[in-house]
């Protein structure tokens, strides 16, 4: 949970000050990635010798990185931050235990039987959390699908690792992630667009890199000690919340409608953690296609 605070205020800060607006999605994206990065590596230094399937998973986590960094902030110029976060988690995090409780349920194993109500609670969220936006936002909309997607990619491919590499995959993902975003950049911008990056935007996302990489660290640490996706999502109420204040201090304020669809998430989140369902010991099937690649590749 203190990994979660303390991330939103780089996220905050951002929003804050305008930059988003000012710098666009991807420059500040990489902005804070690089600041973040190089911090990060003088923290932890990448194993460059980790050998190919933790390589193949560094390489799966660093592009949906990009993908997540880049769609959330221009969804943050379109939707409200609170919005955003709640989404996310309904199509990330709670769609994933939806499968577990499902599971648990047929096998009649599920101890609390009301925590069935949970996935339908989050799915009512969703009409709750859109009410009121325009054509415009139904493309962030879309963008928050791609952050979830992010989020299922990340889970699925770090299953089954083992704790002491949790960190390695980690700090390796940031290597394709800063070459995919400078790929991007200059790509939309001419190299010289950095000289011209306002010092406002440099301290801000500096700031907001230094804080990720504090908070990577944390939250790597709890998976270390056995955090799961269950238990992870099981936290989420509190950086929704948070989400959903914050926002209004950068000056987005929700409609009633969507306070009350937060609510509702929340409540999912609360009842689908109570439910304590475990995950799987086995790696998902994605992380095992990974792990083969190597020998496909041989061939």
């Amino acid at each position: 949970m203190a990994a979660l605070v303390i991330g939103e205020t780089g996220v905050i800060l951002q929003l804050f000050f305008n930059v988003i607006k000012e710098e666009g999605p991807i420059m500040t994206s990489f902005l804070q990635t690089v600041v973040g990065t190089a911090l990060l590596w003088c923290v932890v230094r990448p194993k460059l010798n980790a050998g190919w399937p933790l390589w193949w998973r560094a390489l799966a986590v660093g592009g949906s990185s990009v993908v997540s960094l880049v769609a959330a902030r221009e969804a943050m110029t379109l939707v409200p931050y609170g919005t955003i976060t709640c989404l996310a988690f309904v199509f990330g995090p709670m769609f994933a235990m939806t499968f577990r409780i499902g599971r648990a349920a047929k096998a009649r194993t599920l101890k609390r039987k009301w925590t069935i109500a949970s996935p339908f609670l989050a799915a009512a969220s969703v009409f709750l959390l859109v009410d009121g936006l325009g054509s415009g936002d139904l493309v962030g909309f879309g963008l928050i699908g791609l952050v979830a997607l992010a989020y299922h990619v990340y889970a699925t491919t770090t299953s089954g690792l083992q704790r002491e590499d949790v960190n390695t995959v980690a700090t390796l993902a940031r290597l394709p992630t800063v070459l995919l975003l400078t790929g991007m950049l200059f790509s939309a911008e001419a190299p010289s667009a950095l000289l011209h990056v306002s010092g406002q935007a440099w301290w801000v996302c500096s700031v907001s890199g230094a804080v990720g990489v504090v908070a990577l660290l944390m939250i790597n640490a709890a998976w270390k000690r056995g955090l799961t996706v269950t238990t992870h999502a099981g936290v989420m109420p509190v950086d929704n919340g948070l989400a959903m204040v914050d926002g209004m201090l950068a000056g987005q304020f929700p409609s009633l409608a969507n306070w009350f669809g937060a609510g509702l998430v929340v409540a999912a989140e609360v009842g689908a953690t109570r439910a304590r369902i475990p995950d799987g010991d086995k790696p998902s099937k994605f992380a095992a296609f990974l792990d083969g690649l190597p020998a496909r590749i041989a061939r």
